[in-house]
């Protein structure tokens, strides 16, 4: 193949070019892009296709900038001769018209934005939708990026079609195979999104007969009931059977289990004993006949002919679950299909296999025509990953003669076979290429590295395994430096990390078993890297425009890894050791922690008044509750309450302003938990912020109410089939840190450092129920075998097609280090069968100095570029960040003025600093010998009791049938844990005398029972301005008030000193009208005492003050007062406001009235005038 040379080639060409890791396959896009508008191509007419939108867009960014600088250095070189010192720009000054290629890259840019520069799923959707006609599609078919909906509904209306009428014993059958709907879906929608796959046929069998094997198990059971002696005799005693394998210990048992297991199990006993190691198998007479002695004859017997004949049905079993997958696949296909056509939709693999059918069909040529006229030449990026269906679209459309078309990529690289990429349809593209190239220079990694990889995969002349793709040594350019120095002198770039077996545990074989191995590398790992860290070698600072080298750090290594498992305890070991990393972790986001975390504050936000669903939210990672707060937060009712204010304001919120002001308001307000209590890692912060985002989006698409958008997040987190890559985990922050990738990831990537733990890890063989292979006695075709009598040979196949991808994957692991790579070695148990240990030890591993003998033989070839060395010793060391280097550092200046007074607050949040220990001066009341003790005398205290009565009260019609109090208790105390039936009647009779009491003493006086649901309003918010004010400012006037507020002065002193200002919120647990005049009513639990006495008007005065319910009540005054004001014309406070009720309801009783549990008062018009503020906000004095 010859080496590329992008000015002396022929352009217009089918042209296939193979990139090596790292020899600038962009650069070479973007030469080849402005050769072409240099030639007079316009920006539209050339196509340029990826794989992905990241990548997508940063190609074209590169295109650009390639075209404005050619454009500037052709611009400025102007008639001077000599070299530029850009090579397009030279070859373009040599042309015969200079001026008019500068018209032409000037127009390339100004166009720019019409540039075609898409993914292939963007290219297909936009020649189905511009050419509807022409290709047969929808006009105005809607793309669906996620059919995951759509594949739960097919294998749902598959199982009740198809399956649910089958045989009861079939059915159990599938249960035990674990067949499901979505077991189905999840391993055979990638099987259906790709056409043209061919299914094996399998073996021609009846239908199962069950009648026939309902008779055959009852038989066996009478025949084992009545003769179980007689058949272990006849086992026992018959000589010429192999002793070994019909022992005296075990024939008993086997014969009692196979007994047992038929009378329990029924028709269903074949399944179970094919389960428990064929024991049934044992007593068939194929089983007998083998072993017996040659020439001799077995023992006979009706048993062993009927178990013969029951095994014989297992395999019909087999073949008809073969059958119904068979079937599944063909009324996948076709249901799909008719529920895409009936709802006009599409997912974005039909956008690939429905482009490649059109051009198959009636208007291909019409087709065809139009997507010439549109692109004129085409450009294909990471060739390698294409398959069948994409490369026949291109071959149809640009495999003509004189169009330019490219097919940049490279074999070696070609990985993603379990995501469609098909190496089979590169190579026939190769096979039908005009002409062929290579890039021969690596740009990317040092000298000696390039000299190291080059030796391992020359070590074999079929590194590869396919005759096919060959491996082509690279160069560097003249100019390449060794890009890693210690004392001056460059360090081998490539190391093996020899991990020998002695002093490790083993297994049986004398390997290191891979559990070991995956408990010990890490820790090895993560030493190693530590060392590094501490050592003196030093990198080439590619910033430092002087060639300077500095010190290693965290940022510049990465470990590559096969598995997110590995990837988590190499972080976990690195953590040990003080060495910050990030995870590149795959996998749905839903899948989280952080998702159920939020799926519980969610569920807090929309039912606060929930005691469970709060508790739920608070012990998240979020709030960072443990049990102990969770504990002592239910003995303190205040600082419960104020958790259930706090989440009620976020309700509000959500339903006011929506989701995404809701949930960034609780994340600005609960960061001291994130941050510092609950000491959440920078992956959970991604996680949320990255769930929030999913969810403000499924709230715009479908407009979900608060109960729906549950309803969805529920059904996110239970499913099992999803498809779209937005719900995938995200990065976290990679800032100095090293980076923990998986090795499919890593494609495409760079890093100074590269850790190779796991290479040592071997091929998987497939699974038994379908493989999925390319045939070579068929063209190389991808097909399906499910079962067939050919099921050895396509499995040879497979593992074949296995072993050549991780080889490739290997290639992929070594060339993305640019200065260092370092190797985990040794004898692991599936070391041999790896793509590493197949190519290095081709004569096996079962010895240390045998694989270390194959590891020296590399290094004559690779002139000091491998270095073989053992694994580190633990330390016990930890890494210490030091300061950078050359590098002065200053605090930024704040320019703008921070008003920390300025805030939004509640009365829980003014209270929420103040003492709780009862003042010492309290009075207490002792109560005359003989006090009538309170009905809610042995009813728990805490929040959860304050948190049960709030919810019946706010449910419950006072002036309603008394007979419904029971029901409704009943209701309310299964969502508060309560279900002793004694404390249940207790809190109804207590209901029912709260209701019943007295409230205020005269004419005016009423009781609750009095109140009808349209004379009330529950749960009141209100949310007033704040002008700036003191807690001293307050102070001054419930000095100024009259009793008993005016007593309550000397309590604010334990509240913050601080200046506030803003907007004050709330909620006021009852407002109601009677009689003309409005009052504001508030619930208590709190316990005072065991008797009524204890619930006196000085008790109930020293409790207000402790727990600053008078300033929570002056607040709530002027709350309703603004109200009234802006609602009522004719309303003035001393006619319309009749007072506060404080209902401490444990001392309420008729026989008391307002004497006992009721706290009233109405301050003056006068002493609320502070608070009132005349439309100002409070604190205007």
């Amino acid at each position: 193949m010859k080496a590329l040379d992008p000015f002396d080639m022929d352009l217009n060409f089918s042209t296939l070019i193979e990139a090596s890791a790292g020899t600038g396959k962009t650069h070479t896009i973007t030469t080849l892009y402005c050769r072409l508008a240099a030639e007079g191509y316009p920006v539209e007419s050339i196509l340029v296709v990826t794989f992905t939108e990241a990548a997508a867009a940063e190609l074209k960014l590169r295109i650009r900038s390639r075209l404005s600088l050619a454009l500037k250095t052709l611009s400025a070189s102007g008639s001077k001769e000599g070299p530029t010192g850009d090579d397009l720009s030279d070859y373009l000054n040599r042309r015969p018209d200079p001026a008019l290629i500068q018209r032409r890259l000037k127009l390339a840019l100004t166009c720019f934005d019409q540039a075609a520069v898409m993914t292939i799923h963007s290219f297909c959707f936009r020649v189905l939708k511009e050419n509807a006609f022409e290709s047969r599609s929808l006009f105005d078919m809607e793309l669906m990026p996620d059919r995951s909906a759509f594949l739960r509904q097919v294998g749902h209306d598959f199982f009740v079609g198809r399956v649910a009428h089958e045989d009861p014993v079939f059915l159990k059958f599938l249960d035990l195979q674990k067949i499901t709907p979505e077991r189905l879906i999840d391993r055979f929608k990638g099987v259906v999104s790709r056409p043209g796959i061919l299914i094996k046929p399998v073996p021609e069998s009846d239908k199962i007969d069950f009648d026939r094997y309902r008779e055959t198990i009852r038989k066996i059971r009478e025949v084992l009931a009545v003769r179980e002696k007689e058949i272990c005799d006849l086992i026992l005693n018959h000589g010429a059977l192999d002793k070994r394998s019909y022992t005296k210990r075990y024939i008993p048992s086997w014969l009692s289990q196979t007994r047992l297991k038929l009378e329990q199990e029924g028709d269903n006993a074949l399944f179970i004993m094919a389960e428990d190691g064929d024991s049934l198998y044992k007593f068939t007479r194929t089983r007998m006949a083998e072993k017996t002695k040659p020439g001799e004859t077995p023992p006979d017997h009706e048993f062993f002919d009927l178990c013969q004949d029951l095994m014989s049905f297992h395999q019909d079993f087999e073949t008809g679950l073969i059958r119904l997958k068979i079937d599944f696949l063909s009324f996948f296909a076709a249901e799909l299909d008719k529920m895409k056509g009936s709802q006009g939709i599409c997912f974005f693999d039909d956008l690939i296999n429905d482009l490649a059918l059109a051009l198959e069909g009636e208007g291909a040529a019409l087709l065809q025509e139009s997507v010439r006229r549109t692109w004129a030449a085409c450009l294909i990026d990471e060739f390698q990953d294409t398959d069948p269906a994409q490369y026949d679209i291109f071959s149809r459309l640009f495999l003509t003669p004189g169009t330019p078309f490219f097919m940049i990529g490279d074999p070696k690289q070609a990985i993603y076979g379990f995501r469609g990429g098909d190496i089979f349809a590169y190579l026939k593209a190769s096979a039908q290429s005009e002409q062929k190239f290579t890039l021969e220079k690596n740009y990317r990694s040092s000298p000696l590295l390039v000299k190291a990889v080059n030796t391992i995969f020359t070590a074999d002349e079929n590194p590869f395994l396919y005759q096919d793709i060959g491996f082509l040594k690279v160069g560097t350019p003249a100019t390449a430096k060794n890009l890693m120095m210690e004392h001056n002198v460059p360090v081998a770039p490539l190391q093996f990390c020899f991990i020998q077996r002695e002093n490790t545990a083993l297994d049986k074989d004398g390997y290191i078993g891979k559990e070991t191995a995956e408990k010990q590398v890490p820790k090895i790992v993560a030493e190693d890297i530590l060392s590094l860290l501490q050592s003196g070698k030093r990198l080439l600072d590619k910033k430092n425009q002087n060639g300077a080298f500095r010190a290693v750090s965290p940022g510049d290594m990465a470990v590559l890894v096969r598995t997110n498992a590995q990837a988590e305890q190499v972080q976990r070991a690195l953590s040990l050791k003080g060495i910050p990393s990030y995870l590149s972790k795959t996998g749905s986001v839903f899948d989280s922690k952080e998702a159920l975390d939020l799926y519980d504050i969610l569920w807090a936000v929309y039912q606060p008044g929930n005691k469970g669903n709060l508790l739920a939210a608070l012990v998240t990672s979020v709030f960072g509750f443990s049990s102990a707060d969770i504990m002592a937060l239910d003995q303190e009712e205040d600082r419960f309450f104020e958790w259930q204010d706090r989440f009620r304001q976020y309700r509000t919120l959500w339903e006011t302003r929506g989701f995404v002001s809701m949930i960034m308001a609780l994340f600005h307000s609960e960061s001291a938990f994130l941050r510092e209590e609950a000491g959440l890692d920078e992956r959970g912060l991604t996680n949320f912020y990255h769930l929030s985002e999913l969810v403000s989006k499924a709230c715009l698409e479908q407009q979900f109410s608060p109960h729906y958008l549950l309803k969805w997040y529920g059904r996110q987190l239970s499913e099992t089939v999803r498809e779209a890559s937005v719900d995938e985990l995200r990065l976290e922050s990679d800032k100095k840190a090293v980076a923990i990738v998986t090795l499919h990831k890593s494609k495409g990537l760079e890093y100074p450092v590269v850790y190779l733990p796991f290479l040592w890890e071997g091929s998987k063989r497939p699974a038994q129920e379908a493989i999925l292979f390319h045939d070579p006695e068929n063209n190389h075709d991808l097909t399906l075998d499910l079962g067939s009598g050919d099921m050895e040979r396509a499995r040879a196949c497979f593992e074949m097609e296995e072993r050549a991808e991780n080889r490739r994957l290997l290639y992929v692991a070594l060339t993305r280090a640019s200065a260092l790579c370092r190797i985990f070695w040794g004898g692991f148990r599936s070391v041999e069968t790896s793509a590493l240990g197949s190519l290095l030890h081709p004569g096996g591993c079962k010895a240390d100095s045998a694989m270390i003998e194959d590891l020296e033989r590399l290094l004559p070839d690779s002139e000091h570029s491998i270095l073989l060395e053992t694994a580190p010793h633990e330390s016990g060391g930890r890494f210490t960040a030091s300061a950078p280097e050359n590098q002065d550092l200053a605090a930024r200046q704040i320019r703008g003025r921070i008003m920390p007074a300025w805030r939004m607050s509640s009365f829980s949040s003014l209270t929420h600093a103040s003492s709780r220990e009862m003042p010492e001066d309290r009075t207490v009341v002792v109560p005359e010998q003989g006090s009538k003790p309170v009905t809610l005398a042995l009813f728990p205290k805490g929040a959860g009791t304050g948190d049960f009565f709030h919810s019946i009260f706010e449910t419950l019609d006072f002036a309603g049938d008394p007979e419904t109090i029971p029901e409704v208790v009943e209701k309310k105390a299964g969502r508060s844990g309560l279900s002793s039936p004694g404390l249940l009647e207790t809190a109804g009779q207590s209901i029912s005398e709260v209701l019943g009491t007295q409230l205020i003493q005269g004419p005016a006086g009423f009781c609750l029972k009095d109140i009808r649901k349209q004379d009330r309003i529950n749960e009141m918010e209100f949310v007033f301005p704040v002008n700036p004010f003191q807690i001293s400012s307050l102070q001054k006037a419930f000095e100024a008030s009259t009793s008993p507020a005016k007593e309550y002065a000397k309590h604010l002193s334990r509240l913050s000193a601080d200046e506030f200002q803003g907007f004050m919120k709330g909620f006021i647990d009852l407002v109601i009208q009677h009689q003309g005049k409005w009052y504001i009513l508030d619930y208590k639990t709190n316990f005072l005492g065991d008797t009524y006495a204890h619930y006196s008007s000085q008790s109930m005065a020293d409790a207000m003050a402790e727990h600053h319910y008078f300033l929570q009540y002056y607040l709530y005054v002027a709350a309703l007062h603004k109200y009234l004001e802006s609602r009522m014309t004719s309303y003035a406070y001393d006619a319309h406001f009749g007072g506060v009720l404080y209902l401490f309801i444990r001392g309420m009783h008729p026989d008391f009235g307002p004497e006992s549990g009721v706290f009233f008062h109405r301050p003056s018009k006068k002493s609320l005038g502070y608070f009132f503020g005349v439309g100002q906000g409070i604190g205007k004095n």
